[in-house]
């Protein structure tokens, strides 16, 4: 084979300064971001119901969906690059409010909401600036890998928030999100996003994008999806609370460390096996992490769920990510992104309130047990996927 003849085959490289740079500005947003989920302690702390912050979470994540179809024409239309740093800058100055809040009160509920559509558009920006940089035949490898920082964030973020809030008070917390903020808008100016493809045509916008063949299944597993992440992320601590332990933390570190470990060590399998064979077994792990919430207070049972919800959270995003970019028509890779993480987001509009409300009149172990079916469901969706690749055939004679 000549020279030339294995340049052709030769696979694009991965790992690139771009990508680690795009890394860095992930965690250290992510870190800021990661911290909100703490804010029910502190909306407890000024009398709110666990009601009201499913509600208000609810309403902010609403906020959140019905930008998102803008934040990805934009994403398209203008690049990566201007609405990571818009979005960066809305982030820092969404927390300031709280520093100012003494009871909660709808004007808080207000500035939930744009904390939540700051939070929205850096998701759908960050991941789509990671799919320009993994070569397609590695994406769910590289979504994988730059998740690998934001799920390390998810851990590492609430047990220091927890450490923070406890020694120097609120205040202090916030100042901390702000900070993780601050830096990630900042590295944002130095990064070299990759040139935005252009557009075959003007297009349908969202809604042509959202009916692109086989993704209304994707995005109908991811917004299941999303509704047991985030009965897990925003109710395990007041549940832990109530139960008399100190600490929520070892669940969200468990949770963290198996995905980190799981997307380090399986980066590469996720591509090789084949996207719908991982996401059917890790759709029942996550159930079983959810329903297993039910025998705490138990000893490990906080960090066993914790690491069943890791290696479903670790497995599961970056496999639908890949799945819906694959789907994406062309030119619209960012508003199929915005799309995707609109998904997730929109588990949260339906999930949190009713999770809130369910807690509130049901307790906390049948509302977890409830929310593991979605997972169910979702499984049942991937593994009925008619665009799903027929396995292959033993060759015959």
């Amino acid at each position: 084979m000549t020279g030339d003849a294995r340049s052709e085959v030769a696979p694009a490289p991965l790992y690139t300064a771009a990508f680690w740079l795009a890394c860095l500005v992930h965690w250290t947003g992510a870190m800021s971001l990661s911290l909100y989920v703490l804010l029910p302690l502190f909306l407890r702390r000024l009398g709110a119901s666990d009601a009201q912050i499913g509600l208000a979470l609810g309403i902010g994540a609403a906020a959140s969906v019905a930008v998102r179809p803008l934040v990805g024409r934009l994403l398209d239309r203008w690049g990566r690059r201007p609405v990571l740093c818009g979005s960066g800058v809305l982030n820092v100055l969404s927390w300031l409010p709280f520093l100012l809040a003494e009871r909660f009160g709808p004007w808080l509920v207000v500035w939930m909401a744009v904390h939540s559509v700051a939070w929205g558009a850096l998701f759908a920006a960050y991941f789509t600036l990671a799919a320009d940089l993994a070569p397609p035949a590695r994406r769910a490898e590289g979504l994988a890998v730059f998740g690998l920082f934001g799920i390390a964030a998810n851990g590492l973020a609430p047990v220091l928030g927890e450490i923070i809030a406890e020694r120097w008070g609120f205040a202090a917390f916030f100042w901390t999100a702000i900070g993780f903020g601050a830096t990630s808008a900042l590295l944002t100016v130095t990064l070299q996003a990759p040139t935005v493809p252009p557009a075959g045509g003007r297009g349908g916008g969202a809604l042509a994008a959202a009916l692109a063949p086989g993704l209304p299944r994707v995005l109908g597993a991811t917004l299941l999806l999303g509704v047991a992440i985030n009965a897990a992320w925003f109710f395990v601590a007041p549940f832990t609370r109530d139960l008399g332990l100190e600490r929520s933390g070892p669940f969200f570190a468990a949770y963290s460390t198996t995905s980190v470990l799981l997307r380090f060590f399986g980066r590469r399998s996720l591509d090789l096996v084949g996207l719908h064979r991982v996401a059917v077994p890790a759709f029942v792990v996550y159930a079983a992490g959810l329903l297993g919430l039910v025998l705490l207070p138990a000893p490990g049972v906080l960090v066993g769920c914790g690491i069943a919800c890791g290696l479903g959270h670790g497995t599961l995003f970056p496999v639908l990510s890949a799945l819906a970019v694959s789907r994406a028509p062309s030119g619209s890779q960012g508003a199929v992104v915005s799309l995707h993480t609109a998904a997730l987001d929109l588990g949260a509009v339906l999930g949190t309130p009713l999770c809130g409300l369910a807690a509130e009149m049901l307790g906390w172990r049948p509302m977890f047990a409830a929310t593991s079916l979605s997972c169910l469901i979702a499984m049942v969706l991937v593994a009925t996927d008619p665009l799903r690749p027929a396995a292959p055939r033993a060759a015959r004679g």
